[in-house]
């Protein structure tokens, strides 16, 4: 297990644009005012968001077209089956731009501050998923091995639930991150993952 402090997180204006609707291809227009409102909000989310990641490397002990076997996990589902099938080692990882960010998207709701709100929600959105691609990567360039694409909890046929036993595999709350009964990670900003290596 091995965690990683300080994740360097990029916010690209684009994706948080496209994320809140804006296309190029639809030529949305994007007023100024509302323009101002990212920019603020992208500078305010830099303060608050603190990347961290954890993460282990498993060996494959077997595989079958529905299941993937690890120590101590089973990831069971057709798709992940699918795109696993090559691995001979698994990822299982967990990222998290941490609690800051959710916090003063609270509390812009509760002062009626819808619009700031969402802006921010999507920074912070962007920003995990950020965290999530620099933490895929690291670990393919320490395992110095091909991967296979990032796969998630709830992708395809991958049922949710496994979300809290892979949280106790990659030992996730040492990075604060924890999921409720419904398996939703807290912070909710937190992506969990696997990529398999061959």
């Amino acid at each position: 297990m091995k965690i990683i402090e300080n994740i360097p997180v990029e916010i690209e204006k684009e994706k948080v644009l496209k994320s809140l609707g804006y296309y190029r291809k639809k030529k949305s227009v994007l007023s100024p005012s509302i323009d101002a409102l990212i920019e603020g909000e992208m500078k305010k989310a830099k303060g608050l968001i603190k990347g961290k990641g954890i993460y282990i490397i498993l060996p494959v002990e077997s595989k079958s077209k529905d299941k993937i076997i690890l120590k101590n996990i089973s990831l069971k589902g057709k798709a992940i089956a699918r795109t696993m099938a090559k691995a001979k080692r698994i990822a299982l990882f967990v990222g998290t731009i941490g609690p800051a960010l959710e916090a003063e998207v609270n509390q812009l709701y509760q002062k009626d501050e819808y619009t700031k709100a969402t802006i921010l929600d999507t920074i912070g959105s962007v920003a995990a998923d950020g965290g999530a691609e620099y933490l895929n990567s690291i670990i393919i360039e320490k395992a110095k091995k091909r991967s296979t694409p990032r796969f998630s909890p709830g992708y395809g046929d991958w049922d949710l639930s496994i979300q809290k036993r892979l949280l106790e595999i990659t030992q996730a709350a040492k990075i604060g991150v924890t999921c409720n009964e419904a398996f939703f990670m807290i912070p909710r900003k937190s992506v969990s993952a696997v990529i398999g290596l061959y």
